[in-house]
């Protein structure tokens, strides 16, 4: 894949990184991610993945904008509300990198429509929702998709990647065994610092491109960073023997 004059010009200060020149730019346009949600994480998480030349990404969102998402969700401002997220995100990552291939769907996924995410890289799930968290690791783990989970409440960050080969099953049911969604803190009571969803956004969006692009990346462990005291750590996972998916 030739990199046209136009890319050059873009992603110009990528380029000449020590790690990621051309053949890795190359490698990267190649690849297809799918975004489920398109919120506070969603918004920056989509933003750099183009940014860094995503080629093609699929993103899901059957929400339309209200003015309570504007402290984090990026792509959004005033005059967008009421308006669906999918198709204002679509306008405006256009705009950063008009080469790419975005679909955008202006619904959430269930089970019905999982089937286009069949032909993804990795897919990332920025959902804010346990129903849908399931439902899309359920998949993932039946059709050994890698998948990217992450979520944020209050100042709090958590993350995990499931590389759902076939040979070494790990996967959400394994970490968080008949978990209840009311179980589950929401932002719209318990709060969200927008700057927490944006650091996850962007750090969702690096670890991605490390797992795409073989940077070293450590999969299936659990990161939790904490932005008020800005702290990382890093928890050790290990399938359960009594997993319903394995």
């Amino acid at each position: 894949m030739n990199i046209t004059e136009e890319e050059l010009e873009i992603f110009s200060r990528q380029l000449i990184l020590k790690d990621f020149k051309e053949e890795k730019f190359n490698e990267l346009q190649k690849k297809e991610i799918s975004i489920i949600g398109l919120g506070g994480i969603g918004c920056p998480l989509a933003q750099y993945l183009i940014s860094a030349g995503i080629k093609k990404l699929n993103i899901f969102d059957g929400d339309t904008i209200q003015k309570t998402n504007l402290n984090r969700q990026t792509l959004y401002s005033i005059h967008d509300i009421g308006k669906k997220k999918s198709t204002i995100a679509k306008k405006k990552l256009l705009g950063t990198n008009p080469n790419a291939v975005i679909n955008s769907y202006n619904h959430k996924i269930v089970k019905d429509n999982l089937h286009l995410l069949k032909n993804s890289s990795i897919i990332i799930d920025a959902s804010d929702n346990w129903e849908t968290m399931r439902l899309i690791n359920k998949y993932t783990t039946k059709k050994n998709l890698p998948l990217l989970s992450i979520s944020v409440v209050g100042f709090d960050i958590q993350m995990i990647l499931f590389e759902n080969t076939t040979h070494n099953h790990l996967c959400l049911e394994c970490i968080f065994p008949n978990h209840n969604e009311p179980e589950l803190a929401r932002c719209d009571t318990v709060g969200i610092m927008g700057t927490a969803a944006g650091l996850a956004g962007i750090i969702s969006a690096q670890k991605a491109i490390n797992f795409l692009l073989k940077f070293n990346e450590k999969n299936n462990i659990l990161t939790l960073v904490d932005v008020k005291l800005l702290s990382i750590s890093h928890i050790k996972t290990k399938k359960n023997i009594d997993c319903k998916l394995q």
